[in-house]
């Protein structure tokens, strides 16, 4: 059996300094070249804790500015923030231990799925109506853009980067006549963001990265480093691409912990960040040869198709 190690070599001792010598319990990401993921044992107290490194420093970003300036507001469903370390070819943070299993790995009754995803989109509003930015885009640790081009006005943050994609996919011959046809419908209305405000948004907020107890109650979250400035309904475009569209006891719970009148209030700005996502996925699952990720923008065209 392979003996686990952390990596890079020189984060043990960094560690050693914040928590005492350790055990490593676990390595969930052996074979991730994007982040590293252990879990370790102090073994001054036997506390818990989870370490997660990077190899690209705009993941890491948002991460410990989502963690240092809005997710502490969800504890106890959140982990806490330890330490984060940094150095110019790799970052890493430490943060507390949370017990659960992820929701997307457990099969839950009716009741349970309920539960759960009412709690989630509870959660999910709490954190939309924490506060409220000036600028569209990811925050550094210290809050500035990381972006040069972030944007100011909300409808130009939608509209900018969905006909960008538009054009890429175009000159590529990705899209059918029906495709084409959604696509110009969203650009074309993309005025009804014109009073949004830019919220705190986690746009992979899903079961993949929810908790669950045994009983099938939600009791966390985590990974933040996808997490930006945004629109609300952004959060909710993953959803209805790959949980939603196969529950609607799902998307009922979710959105009546949420707020059920968005759905109504909001319906075309759903829409469009549906769109916006199904276009993304197919552009960058046909140029990845990740099928699975095309084949979900596809279908997420197909849902917003029937329901114009």
């Amino acid at each position: 059996m392979n003996e686990i190690s952390i990596y890079p070599i020189e984060l043990n001792a960094l560690l050693e300094l914040t928590i005492g010598e350790f055990n490593i319990i676990a390595n969930y990401r052996p074979n991730s070249s994007r982040t590293g993921v252990w879990k370790v044992q102090s073994k001054r107290d036997n506390i818990l804790y989870f370490l997660k490194t990077y190899t690209r420093k705009q993941r890491w970003h948002p991460e410990v500015y989502a963690y240092q300036n809005w997710m502490h507001h969800l504890h106890p469903y959140v982990p806490k923030l330890i330490e984060i370390y940094e150095d110019k070819d790799w970052q890493a943070i430490l943060i507390s231990s949370m017990d659960g299993t992820i929701m997307r790995e457990v099969a839950l009754d009716d009741n349970q799925v309920y539960k759960a995803y009412f709690m989630a989109g509870h959660l999910t509003k709490k954190i939309h109506s924490l506060c409220t930015g000036k600028w569209y885009g990811r925050p550094d640790k210290d809050g500035a853009p990381i972006e040069l081009n972030h944007h100011l006005d909300p409808v130009t943050y939608i509209h900018n980067s969905m006909e960008e994609t538009y054009t890429k996919c175009s000159q590529s011959n990705l899209l059918d006549q029906d495709e084409i046809m959604l696509v110009k419908w969203a650009l074309e209305n993309t005025s009804v963001f014109t009073d949004s405000l830019p919220v705190p948004v986690g746009w992979d907020s899903t079961p993949g990265n929810w908790l669950v107890n045994s009983d099938g109650n939600l009791v966390g979250m985590i990974d933040f480093e996808n997490m930006l400035w945004g629109i609300d309904v952004e959060s909710f475009s993953i959803l209805f691409e790959r949980y939603f569209n196969e529950s609607e006891n799902a998307k009922r719970a979710f959105f009546e912990g949420y707020g059920i009148e968005i759905l109504v209030k909001k319906q075309i700005h759903i829409r469009i960040t549906c769109i916006r996502l199904a276009l993304s996925n197919i552009w960058w699952g046909t140029h990845n040869n990740a099928l699975k990720v095309e084949e979900y923008g596809r279908n997420l065209m197909k849902q917003m198709r029937e329901k114009l």
